[in-house]
């Protein structure tokens, strides 16, 4: 293909515009920094460290969030303990005050009683009443059991035949 006429630079052009473009090495990973004799690592260069996310922002947010979600957590437990108390104790006192009503409610029920009644009112010196007496404004007729009629009381003396002057 070529002629022996060319000169030696010449062909070297024509070889390398003829070969593929040489390749770049891609991009790696930078070494790790090596720490100095004072101890602190360096900087790493290169663009590869400029679009890491610093790591302690967000780690920091975790744990905020964590320990607000533990605080919340035993703020809310302490209200129901707390709660779970007075629960308890108005359930006693809830408890204390159905007995106190039963109670109360038998002794009305025996106040209520009529021998209770028939006793106080002896000793208040009452006595039983008579039979009672019934008008009947028809026939003009009283009836029933006169006998109460000695007992000495206002308006219990015997009363006159109906109709009769």
């Amino acid at each position: 293909m070529s002629t022996g006429t060319e000169e030696p630079g010449t062909r070297r052009a024509r070889a390398a515009a003829k070969a593929p473009p040489a390749r770049t090495p891609a991009r790696t990973r930078p070494a790790p920094a090596r720490r100095g004799a004072a101890g602190s690592t360096a900087a790493r260069p290169g663009p590869a460290a400029a679009a890491r996310a610093p790591r302690m922002p967000f780690v920091l947010l975790v744990l905020g969030l964590l320990s607000g979600a533990l605080i919340s957590l035993l703020a809310l437990r302490t209200v129901l303990v707390a709660d779970s108390f007075a629960i308890s104790e108005l359930q006693q006192t809830n408890e204390e005050l159905a007995h106190q009503e039963e109670g109360l409610r038998e002794e009305v029920l025996r106040l209520e009683s009529s021998e209770r009644i028939a006793e106080e009112a002896e000793e208040l010196g009452m006595r039983p009443g008579e039979a009672p007496l019934f008008m009947d404004l028809d026939e003009r007729t009283v009836t029933g059991d006169p006998g109460g009629a000695d007992s000495g009381l206002p308006g219990t003396e015997a009363q006159p035949e109906a109709g009769a002057q």
